[in-house]
């Protein structure tokens, strides 16, 4: 809403500009100038907050730092306060409460990072490794793993090259491997797998159901009616028949080895029953 307002705003402003450009009254062409200049900055200021609150919502920063749901929770919040300035210089009117709705769904947003953070040391603690291997894991290969990941998945420029500048800042930490180890190659790649198993599941905010909200969307866009027979055939499909960048759908990389499911389409097929028979027609005369 409130990038569609800034939209209507700025092209309502330059058409003011360009119209006071034509009548070269120089006073009407600094009011609309400033006017429009105005606009611009805030529009360029909205676009450049969405996109430190989305760089914000990874578990790590700085390359190896760890970031946690307390302080990405308050630097989301500095970044809303900019937000919270553009609603009200520019006098836009938020009918729908749609400011503070975002404000009270930070906290679960960014929760997924402590989750994410917990999951990572459960699964060290069953790895069993030595502190010199643990800390390599933590500080080194895991965040190296991240971010490639990371870029791996983003189209948009601009964050790929923020991304890659903290790709660079772990190879500029020089973090070696742990000496006197001996580890392996089977061994670190058992390390490699383990790393990338883990980046696979930080799920950033809500992506992985926007897909089926996406398609939910668009049929209430187009006045047609679901039922709760619908909604649950979407989430099967999202689950168990969506395959990601790994070949693995959500259900596989949530399970693991721990449970095996049928491709999607081989269990519809084994379990497709007989076809109800079509009804009666009695047509008269």
């Amino acid at each position: 809403m409130l990038c569609l307002a800034l939209a209507s705003k700025l092209r309502w402003a330059k058409s003011d500009f360009t119209t006071a450009l034509k009548t070269c009254f120089s006073e009407q062409i600094e009011i609309t100038s400033e006017k429009y200049a105005q606009i611009q900055f805030y529009t360029d200021l909205y676009v450049e907050t969405m996109r430190n609150i989305s760089h914000i919502i990874h578990p790590f920063y700085q390359g190896n730092k760890i970031n946690t749901s307390d302080m990405a929770e308050m630097e989301i919040n500095t970044e809303l306060s900019n937000i919270e300035q553009i609603v009200d210089d520019c006098k836009i009117t938020d009918k729908y409460n749609l400011f503070s709705k975002a404000q009270q769904q930070v906290p679960d947003v960014v929760s997924v990072i402590s989750l994410w953070h917990q999951m990572k040391e459960e699964k060290l603690a069953q790895m069993g490794l030595s502190d010199n291997i643990g800390k390599w894991f933590r500080e080194y290969l895991l965040p190296k793993t991240y971010w490639k990941f990371a870029i791996k998945r983003t189209k948009h420029k601009p964050t790929r090259n923020k991304l890659n500048r903290e790709l660079q800042k772990i190879g500029q930490a020089n973090i070696n491997e742990p000496e006197g180890e001996g580890l392996s190659k089977n061994e670190i790649e058992q390390l490699s797998e383990a790393a990338i198993d883990l980046c696979r599941k930080f799920q950033r905010a809500s992506s992985q159901v926007e897909g089926r909200n996406g398609y939910l969307s668009l049929i209430n866009h187009n006045q047609r009616s679901f039922d709760d027979t619908r909604l649950k055939v979407l989430t099967v499909v999202h689950n168990f028949g969506i395959r990601g960048l790994d070949q693995k759908t959500p259900a596989e990389r949530l399970f693991g080895d721990n449970l095996q499911f049928k491709p999607l389409a081989n269990y519809i097929i084994d379990n497709f029953g007989d076809l109800p028979r079509s009804r009666n027609r009695y047509l008269s005369g």
